[in-house]
């Protein structure tokens, strides 16, 4: 049923397991794997459950049709094995529940993973099937005229089994879940043939496809499992409702699938409360609230406050020795646990194999949920390591305060979506089906929805306050619309992919829904001509402030109050409202004004014209300033870094080098490469990268010095950022790209041991480059690097940094929006860093309160400014070495990192990074985030130092991005330069 989505899918989303070995964890698969032997059938139903469960007689569906539809659809039926069967009268009960639906090819209607709350019979066309196989996706099944699609999710109440593109223009005729459960149950659930290539729910071992090949045979009832007391195939029942029942076909009604009714007296059901301390009630909550394990946030964060105490009130603290299992795989769920303290190690066992250690847990994981939500048994056996103990909430606790909570959510959301007008033209079962996919944020007054001229596809629809839409033109920004709870916003992106056409500012505290373009179309492509009715309006609107930029009251608006003839009526999908001639900028007021940081510049020594002659002169020196092939990365899916070119301008991006077979796609303005890679992740990863050229002075001849790399090789994925300094940082840079990928891969630890790995690769790359500066007669006394790599390997990041090129980690995640770590830039003043320089023998020196350089003693030079970085050999105790961390994310984690230059640290601290990013990427994605990023940056600069600013690079990657319209698992999107 729907009104569980929101808690199911979540929990599923969060929490389900790859078919891999490696990459199972407690609980996660959806279902239970096809064979699983049990000693009784155990449901799967999401429905089963409150009000919900009590059947009720099936009320006829009608969709206007005529003749001629009417007689092409039972055409069609009659080549299907689920219609083939039907008496007259339920197969008019089905041609009239029918709606037509046209999809246009390539489109996504089904992504595997989704809920779902219809199916579809194909009339014409051809539909493709697609299911993630060894960590790509492949066609498993064509689906062409009279096969049917989608009938398992109604069948089983599971997720849809795989992924559905047209393949062409298809006419497809839908199928609502209520007239199939009443009318076609049984014959979907009663054929013979073999599904291919999906998995069915259940045990036996039979196979189920979304492309309709067939249906899967009913699993065999267990010995002593009781009748639903409320059988759906009651004639006592249908007889006292006045609407007209389908006529049996004659065969035994299928029982319910659920162990779990609840009836009405469960209302009465009491939580339970266990007696904690104030300090253990305390500690319970900021363990939901904190917990990197995202399933909390998801299973709890949506919870009303009087809900959540009772959750702390029903949760019993448990001691669990070392060496006891508190669930074994194959056992019938009864509790999710929290873990308090110790550590728990998860086994999973495949076949006959032994079983194999595939995660191990502490603190704030969860587990257990999905045989709470499914009835399915457990798929893992955890046990704890040490003296461990854990929260617990039972079974029924956890159906009554979760599972309700998310029925009275979804309730609330579908009754908000009633009152929309552009939705009234839905049925019903549109309008659910829509609920289950909205998304929510939330947003602060001033704070920008979206913006003018970015790219995205969300489409927004007011759920609570006002916001205000505006079009900048040359005299600054108009007010053109005001928008109030049920207006909706934002459809030419999600219809056209073009850039926004006006910002939209939240008027107060408010908060929206939003869909993206994949799913709108998806599940609302009807809806697209009524949206399209309104696009027209933004011309009216510029043709206004075009004509608005002659008017003087526009220019000076403070000079008298308007009048009549200031204001001009405008429709569209908001209340109408007077377009206001006012000269206003709504910026939020904390954004980039408060700046307490100082600016700490380094200008370059020396004059422009010597400078500039030995850019230029090294320019004609080929090995400085091209790749070199000794340095190429064999095998590599994706490698790119960036290049040098002179004569680059302010703001100016760099040039690219490339090593891949991958075409890229052109996206306007951009260049973007997708790939398919070994992952443990649950969804795709998604790259941004911005690169582009600073400021010291007008007549600056050095190229960009920030340079970056990102390698995909193997599964194993690596990005990393060179800020360069002094006189031939840009050289440094260019040659430390090339080479840091290079050794870190040659290591013999590669693979094995990332600190030692990347040590060895970040000391190889330093004996690289004096030797290779030497041979080429490049001075590197004051000039450098600092230098940021990451690497993930399957779930754990690797970091080494030195210097000040930073690297933050942090959850994008909704209900988790948090910085989980950030590098600490490498000083001279630390004392450990101190210490080692002036043991060296280099004099650390503090210039000016809370500045501190590293000279020779007794001499100005060279005046650096951090104590490790790649060359800079004048002073001894710089090190190279790089300090290491690692932090391991379970395979549903939303997180994301920024590996950046100082350009962005500089007036930039990491949490506000993160606070600034997260949201951003969750609406805008990684490309439109780095944008901002950078242009935020640069504002700081300016604010701070006038027209002097440093180089700004910026690597965004976002893992387990939800871009169900791709068939790759990564994507990196990077700006073309300029030619």
């Amino acid at each position: 049923m729907a009104w569980l989505s929101s808690a199911a899918s979540a929990a599923s989303a969060a929490a389900a397991a790859d078919d891999d070995d490696d990459e199972d964890a407690p609980d996660m698969p959806l279902l239970p794997p096809p064979g699983a032997t049990r000693n009784k059938r155990c449901s799967v139903s999401e429905e089963a459950y409150g009000a919900f469960n009590q059947r009720k007689a099936y009320e006829p569906k009608i969709i206007a049709k005529d003749a001629e539809q009417k007689a092409r659809i039972r055409e069609v039926l009659m080549q299907c094995w689920m219609f083939r069967s039907h008496t007259p009268e339920n197969m008019n009960l089905i041609i009239d529940a029918m709606s037509e639906k046209v999809v246009e090819k390539g489109v996504k209607l089904i992504q595997q993973g989704d809920e779902g709350s219809v199916m579809w019979v194909i009339e014409t066309g051809i539909l493709e099937c697609f299911k993630p196989i060894d960590g790509q996706e492949k066609l498993v099944k064509t689906c062409r005229r009279g096969d049917v699609f989608g009938e398992l999710a109604l069948l089983y109440n599971c997720p849809r089994a795989a992924s559905v593109v047209s393949a062409d223009k298809c006419v497809l005729w839908e199928l609502d879940r209520e007239t199939f459960k009443a009318i076609c149950y049984e014959a979907a659930q009663s054929q013979p043939q073999d599904y291919e290539g999906f998995s069915a729910p259940g045990g036996g071992g039979a196979s189920g496809s979304s492309g309709g090949a067939g249906a899967p045979q009913e699993p065999a009832k267990q010995d002593g499992e009781e009748e639903d007391a409320d059988n759906d195939g009651s004639d006592d029942e249908l007889k006292e409702e006045p609407t007209r029942a389908p006529v049996s076909s004659g065969k035994p009604r299928r029982q319910g699938v659920s162990a779990e009714a609840m009836k009405d007296s469960d209302t009465n059901w009491t939580p339970p409360v266990y007696p904690k301390t104030p300090e253990e009630r305390q500690q319970l909550s900021d363990i939901i609230r904190t917990s990197h394990d995202s399933k909390l946030h998801m299973l709890f964060g949506i919870v009303p406050k009087d809900t959540f105490e009772k959750i702390v009130d029903a949760c019993e603290l448990k001691a669990v020795a070392q060496g006891e299992a508190v669930m074994k795989q194959g056992d019938v769920g009864d509790y999710f646990y929290i873990v308090k303290s110790g550590a728990f190690d998860i086994f999973v066992q495949k076949g006959q194999d032994p079983p194999k250690k595939v995660f191990q847990c502490g603190p704030g994981f969860s587990f257990g949920e999905l045989a709470l939500l499914y009835n399915a048994p457990r798929t893992a056996t955890i046990s704890a390591s040490e003296p461990s103990e854990v929260f617990s909430l039972d079974r029924t606790a956890f159906r009554n305060l979760v599972v309700r909570s998310s029925e009275a959510q979804f309730k609330e959301r579908v009754e908000f979506l009633n009152g929309v007008d552009v939705f009234q033209v839905l049925n019903e079962s549109e309008r659910a089906s829509l609920a289950e996919v909205l998304e929510e944020e939330d947003f602060e007054e001033d704070e920008a929805i979206v913006e003018q001229g970015e790219r995205d596809d969300k489409m927004f629809i007011l759920v609570k306050g006002a916001a205000v839409a505006c079009i900048r033109g040359e005299q600054g920004e108009v007010e053109v619309m005001t928008y109030s709870v049920g207006n909706y916003f934002g459809e030419i992106a999600l219809l056209s992919g073009d850039p926004r056409k006006a910002s939209v500012y939240a008027s107060c505290s408010c908060t929206c829904f939003y869909i993206s373009r994949p799913t709108f179309l998806r599940v609302l492509g009807s809806l697209s001509n009524l949206l399209e009715r309104n696009m027209a309006k933004y011309e009216k609107y510029s043709d206004a402030i075009a004509n608005a930029g002659d008017d003087e009251e526009l220019a000076s608006p403070k000079d008298e109050a308007p009048g009549k003839d200031d204001e001009e009526d405008f429709d569209g999908g908001a209340h109408t409202t007077k377009v206001k001639k006012v000269n206003r900028k709504r910026e939020r007021k904390s954004e980039w004004m408060d700046i307490t940081k100082t600016a700490k510049m380094e200008k370059e020594e020396g004059e422009p014209e010597t400078l500039k002659d030995k850019v230029a002169q090294d320019f004609n020196n080929l090995a400085l300033v091209t790749p070199c092939d000794d340095f190429v990365v064999p095998d590599t899916q994706m490698s790119v870094y960036g290049g040098l070119i002179l004569g680059q301008k302010f703001t100016m991006d760099k040039i690219i080098h490339t090593r891949t077979s991958i075409v890229p796609e052109r996206v306007a303005e951009d260049d973007k490469f997708r790939w398919n890679g070994p992952t443990k992740l649950k969804a795709g990863t998604e790259i941004g990268i911005q690169c582009q050229k600073g400021q010291k002075s007008a007549s600056d001849p050095t190229p960009n010095q920030d340079n970056f790399f990102v390698q995909h090789k193997d599964g194993i994925s690596m990005y990393g950022v060179c800020d360069g300094h002094g006189p031939f940082g840009h050289l440094v840079s260019f040659r430390l790209v090339q080479t840091l990928p290079h050794f870190i891969c040659k290591s013999e630890n590669y693979g094995k041991d990332w600190s030692l790995a990347l040590k060895d690769g970040f000391l190889a790359a330093q004996k690289d480059l004096c030797d290779f500066c030497g041979t080429h007669s490049i001075n590197i006394e004051a000039s450098g690097a600092a230098g940021s790599v990451l690497v993930l390997e399957e779930q754990t990041v690797h970091i080494a940094f030195i210097g000040d090129a930073r690297i933050m980690l942090g959850s994008w995640n909704r209900r988790d929006s948090r910085m989980i770590f950030c590098t600490k830039d490498h000083k001279p003043e630390l004392p450990e860093e101190k210490a080692r320089l002036e043991a060296s023998g280099s004099e650390v020196r503090e210039i000016d309160p809370g500045s501190f350089r590293i000279y020779l003693p007794g001499s100005n030079f060279p005046g650096l400014t951090m104590s490790r970085a790649f060359g800079d050999t004048a002073c001894n105790g710089v090190l190279r070495e790089p300090e290491y961390h690692k932090y391991v994310m379970q395979p549903t984690d939303q997180w994301y990192a920024i590996v950046a230059s100082d350009g962005v640290w500089e007036f930039l601290e990491g949490e506000e990074v993160c606070n600034l990013t997260a949201k951003k990427l969750r609406l805008k994605g990684p490309q439109e985030t780095i944008n901002f990023l950078v242009q935020a940056s640069r504002k700081r600069w300016a604010y701070c130092c006038g027209e002097y600013c440093d180089d700004i690079t910026a690597i965004l990657v976002q893992w387990n991005a939800d871009n169900k319209e791709s068939k790759t698992n990564h994507a990196l999107t990077i700006r073309r330069p300029e030619k």
